[in-house]
């Protein structure tokens, strides 16, 4: 199965209880969040804030908190009147982060409620320099030259799995990194690489790096994984603004294939303290410096403490030069500085209202949660409805809700598992069994690609061996990370990017759910089997046979696959209840003949006969890809298709899912204590797992549920 991996890597890589809304009209908003992409220094109108509803009437900053990631920021207000404003210094989340944006919360004070350190004005001091002080002019800057292009899966924990280009030998390419204001200096060149092939010759990769026409490197290293190479630039090759760096790999090495990926670029140089575009941002030790603002400075603030910020006041101005103290007499410490111009200020990417919603006060607790976003949820009224009517308490709450709750308002994953973890520690017993993740997922949060496929309802990247870190929605059910921890409810997903789509798949559920639960296509069980290993046919006719009631057929390909291909597509048009495959695949299709695909799935014609289709194989449940849309998710956005599908998110062994395979037959052949719904029952397979290899730990985490977990099923 591992060589499907290849193929992915070529294709890219209510009547229920609705929450309380943010706004009451009338009522002004005590709280808002604003959204921060960028650091610098930035600037928010109170016109701004009152445009949300907030309240403004205050003219003190003791009247106000703000705070980023439950840390307290200090501030300060500025203008009077129609003029007056809020001022901080914000910063983004890093790269590191599932998103740039940070979230900054603005408040009424209630002291009695925010005991502890609190934000506040900001301090100043005077940054007239002494008498005497020789300013300097020119500090030390580092710029960084960095896209992300290109997803990378198998890369290790913490490290960057968006790189920007490849380079295959003999072969070059160009880089452009500006160094602005740059003057006559030694620089450091540092380009960071990702080894992409490996061969018995050692080394196996061989580059040389040339910035401006000179040669400034050259390095010959081994393996796959990250590399930096490091060099010093003399004095006079780097130019103030554009510069050109030529990486070229000349494919001397002996080794078959020398491949290699861009990272990124920096260089660390000398540069003039002159601002651009209203904005100067620097650090050094130096006593005093003198600065080039461009124009009238707004604001001057010292911010190695970035949360508590320092308006530094009293510099002395003279022929566009600004004079700034900066390191006390004797002290050693690096210091950081921003500066801003009136034009320079920054403001937040977004400001609004904060949710009123407390995640940890649910009166009646729920069986269902249901985690969606606000355009998708008139889509779900109707299975709302339905499974309140038949008795289940359910909990539907936006992910914008759960981020404000449980991850500051920033966007992570772990929020949703904090939610399940404390609705079933906290929340009114019995406990939630059912977790719906109502929107699709993509491995692209930050929208690097620009693809159709967006991130609504995010996903868990976990880390695998054979596919790298791929989806995981299962991770929401664990407790924690440990190696036995076991899934404590059912988990399943609507992999829906449009109300349509969402639609489709509520109607489907809902008429698979009202149907004739005894009509014999129900018990009819099709598996198909690839016959590039004999393994495969053994353990589909292994399933089939273990299943209780069902009529089953196990077919062979053979060929060219066309005998296998004829007798599903008759099986999917007269109504089959259970379609398996047990084989090779990859993201788009089932084997290598291509015996189904996603182009098939609008073909199909079954109509209200909808299957559960499993899936022993390859990435055909890669339901997070940015660009191409899975197998798994085609047959549940199809009118037709599939009404749910326990499919893998990675590339497997045989060994390890059969145990699946094995688990989800003992499931459905349990004998019937309360209604059977298809998330226990999956559960049911999970918790059967060994968790006595990596291989099987995989298997639990990678093998998700596209579909209802509520959904009622027959044994």
């Amino acid at each position: 199965m591992r060589s499907w991996l290849l193929a992915l890597l070529v294709i890219g890589l209510t009547s229920c209880r609705q929450p309380a809304p943010s706004v009451v009209p009338g009522e002004p908003v005590m709280t808002v969040k604003m959204t921060v992409s960028t650091d610098g220094i930035y600037e928010v109108p109170f016109s701004a804030l009152r445009a949300v509803g907030f309240d403004t009437t205050a003219t003190e900053a003791k009247a106000f908190a703000l705070s980023t990631g439950g840390q307290e920021v200090d501030f300060e207000l500025s203008g009077r009147g129609d003029r007056q404003a809020l001022r901080f210094y914000g910063q983004s989340l890093g790269t590191p982060a599932y998103t740039a944006q940070n979230i900054y919360w603005l408040s009424w004070r209630d002291d009695a409620n925010n005991p502890g350190d609190k934000s506040q004005a900001i301090l100043a001091r005077s940054s007239s320099p002494p008498q005497g002080v020789t300013l300097t002019e020119v500090v030390s800057t580092t710029v960084r030259a960095e896209e992300q292009r290109l997803f990378i899966p198998k890369v290790g924990p913490g490290e960057d799995r968006w790189l920007w280009m490849s380079l295959f030998a003999p072969g070059e390419i160009k880089v452009s990194i500006a160094a602005l204001h740059a003057v006559d200096g030694e620089a450091e060149l540092s380009v960071h690489v990702w080894g992409n092939s490996d061969a018995p010759v050692t080394p196996n990769h061989h580059l040389e790096l040339t910035l401006n026409g000179t040669q400034v490197a050259g390095d010959v290293w081994g393996g796959t994984g990250g590399h930096t190479i490091s060099a010093t630039v003399p004095s006079g090759v780097l130019r103030a603004g554009d510069n050109e760096l030529l990486l070229r790999a000349p494919g001397d090495t002996g080794a078959p294939a020398d491949s290699v990926l861009l990272d990124w670029v920096e260089i660390s140089y000398p540069r003039q303290l002159v601002a651009a575009d209203g904005r100067l941002t620097f650090e050094g030790s130096a006593l005093g410096y003198t600065l080039r603002p461009g124009d009238t400075v707004a604001a001057l603030w010292d911010v190695t403490e970035p949360t508590r910020p320092v308006a530094l006041r009293d510099s002395r101005s003279q022929d566009g030069a600004v004079s700034l103290a900066g390191q006390q007499a004797g002290g050693d410490t690096s210091r950081r500085y921003a500066l801003a111009t009136a034009a320079g200020l920054r403001h937040p990417d977004a400001i609004a209202a904060a949710t009123s919603v407390d995640l940890r006060d649910w009166p009646g607790g729920a069986d269902l949660i249901i985690v969606t976003v606000p355009q998708l949820r008139k889509a779900l009224q109707p299975l709302i409805e339905a499974r309140e009517a038949s008795g289940l308490r359910v909990a539907t709450i936006d992910v914008a809700a759960v981020y404000d709750n449980f991850s500051q308002g920033r966007t992570d994953p772990g929020a949703i598992r904090e939610l399940v973890r404390y609705a079933r520690e906290h929340w009114q017993s019995p406990a939630p069994r059912f977790l719906l993740l109502a929107g699709d997922a993509s491995y692209d949060p930050r929208g690097y690609v620009k693809g159709s496929e967006v991130d609504l309802v995010p996903t868990k990247l976990v880390n695998t061996a054979f596919s790298g870190w791929t989806a995981s929605d299962v991770w929401f059910a664990l407790p924690d990370d440990s190696p036995d921890a076991q899934p404590a409810l059912a988990v399943g997903r609507f992999p829906a990017q449009t109300p349509a789509q969402l639609a489709v798949m509520v109607d489907k559920t809902l008429g698979y759910d009202q149907g004739d639960s005894a009509a014999p296509w129900r018990r009819r069980a099709f598996v198909v089997a690839d016959n590039k290993e004999p393994d495969f046919a053994a353990e589909a006719g292994a399933f089939a046979q273990a299943l209780p009631g069902f009529t089953s057929e196990v077919v062979t390909i053979e060929g060219d696959g066309e005998t296998a291909r004829s007798a599903l597509q008759r099986a999917w048009a007269e109504g089959t209840g259970l379609v398996g495959y047990f084989g090779h695949g990859s993201l788009t299709l089932w084997a290598q003949q291509k015996i189904f695909s996603v182009e098939d799935v609008a073909k199909l014609t079954n109509g209200e006969k909808l299957p559960i289709v499993f899936t022993l194989t390859c990435l055909s449940g890669f339901f997070q890809h940015p660009t191409t849309v899975s197998l798994g998710e085609s047959l549940l956005r199809s009118q037709n298709g599939a009404v749910a599908a326990l499919v893998p998110s990675g590339a497997g062994l045989l060994e390890d899912q059969r145990l699946m395979a094995r688990g989800l037959a003992e499931a459905l052949s349990k004998p019937v204590v309360a209604a059977p719904t298809l998330g226990e029952t999956v559960r049911t397979a999970q918790l059967s797992l060994p968790q006595l290899t990596d291989g099987t730990r995989e298997t639990l985490l990678t093998f998700n549920l596209l579909g209802d977990p509520a959904l009622p099923i027959t044994k």
